[in-house]
């Protein structure tokens, strides 16, 4: 990486917050629920990484797009979760809004380079 970023931290916390959680859902479930929960967690560290190696900054946006989408899942799935009682209330609380704080870290990230001219939002790389 580049240089590590707090948006980068936060996901790798929640990452882990997860992997640990999983480890308690039951057995039948850790491989269908719980893998899809910790993949999509996963797919989110990879955007941002690969956002914070892009060349350009429509390759950037282009990974916080996909990041922005893959949130969106990893929250349907926590749901998912939730409304099956493998998580309890204030778990789904907690990490729902760690996973928000990493939405609007990275909708301001995003703010950056469509609100910069071309020639700045290139230099920023």
């Amino acid at each position: 990486m580049k240089k590590e970023f707090i948006i980068h931290t936060k996901m790798l916390s929640v990452t882990l917050w997860l992997f640990e959680k999983v480890n308690t859902f039951p057995k039948s479930q850790r491989f269908i629920l719980g893998q899809q929960i910790e993949n999509s967690a996963l797919c989110c560290l990879r955007a941002i990484i690969e956002a914070n190696n892009a060349r350009s900054s429509e390759a950037t946006l282009r990974k916080l797009d996909v990041l922005n989408v893959e949130l969106e899942v990893l929250r349907s799935l926590l749901r998912v979760a939730y409304e099956v009682k493998f998580l309890k209330g204030t778990s789904l609380g907690f990490i729902v809004g760690e996973i928000d704080e990493v939405g609007k870290m990275r909708g301001g990230w995003a703010k950056r380079y469509v609100s910069a001219p071309p020639e700045l939002s290139k230099s920023n790389n």
